[in-house]
């Protein structure tokens, strides 16, 4: 990763550069109304146990809230415009297979009102009875069940460390430092935090820190004096 070349103050300063520290500083350059300074910190350079490179990285717009399936869709739109913004080599692998979501019949009416949902903001998705699941997906054991919701497109997986790749060799090739270190406290004055202590780089001074840190982020939020209710969970993937 780049050394901060002798800069202790940034406009910016992100602790995690994972997927969505990099996002924020790539779109941070990408703002025309942006033209300030910005440090990534990233304890972890080859990311080898963050949650990004861990996840199965899949996208679905079935959620139960507005907000949830606007971001999926915003996503769904950039991914789809990869190239355009990366270069056309620019490739994630992604996998536009969709996601069945398997209910009985207590969850019927939920997943009725959910798809109502999805469907009135542009969703593409279709409730299934248990017999059209059956001919739809012939190895699938439909007993017990009353349906499920499939989405038709705009749902799958991808490569989630091409994805950082690419966010991150944007950001540093507009600018954008990161520094191979970890943030151990954070310098606060009034409401505002002013600088980011590191281990190894010492003070970097900032208009505005972003906790872009994953499950670590109550970590950080708590040398603020902030109670953030984020802890790391252990999924299963099989």
């Amino acid at each position: 990763m780049s050394d901060p070349g002798g800069a202790s103050n940034f406009d910016v300063v992100i602790i995690g550069g994972a997927a969505i520290g990099s996002a924020a500083a790539y779109f941070l350059t990408q703002d025309p109304g942006f033209a300030g300074t910005i440090c990534v910190i990233e304890r972890d350079p080859a990311y080898r146990a963050c949650s990004t490179t861990l996840s199965a990285s899949a996208i679905r717009q079935q959620f139960s809230t507005p907000g949830n399936i606007a971001m999926s869709q915003f996503a769904i739109r950039f991914i789809r415009d990869l190239k355009a913004r990366f270069g056309p080599h620019a490739d994630i692998g992604f996998r536009e297979n969709g996601y069945l979501l398997l209910f009985g019949e207590a969850g019927l009416e939920i997943a009725r009102r959910n798809i109502a949902l999805q469907q009135a903001m542009g969703a593409d998705v279709a409730l299934l009875d248990a017999p059209a699941l059956k001919r739809r997906f012939d190895w699938l054991n439909v007993e017990g069940l009353a349906g499920g919701t499939l989405g038709a497109t705009g749902e799958g997986w991808f490569d989630p460390h091409s994805l950082l790749q690419l966010f991150r060799r944007a950001a540093r090739e507009a600018g954008a430092v990161y520094l191979a270190d970890e943030a151990v406290g954070l310098h606060c004055a009034k409401d505002r935090i002013t600088a980011v202590e590191t281990r190894r780089n010492g003070t970097i001074g900032c208009a505005t820190c972003i906790n872009a840190a994953g499950p670590a982020a109550a970590r950080i939020a708590a040398m603020a004096g902030i109670a953030l209710p984020v802890e790391p969970r252990k999924r299963f993937v099989f």
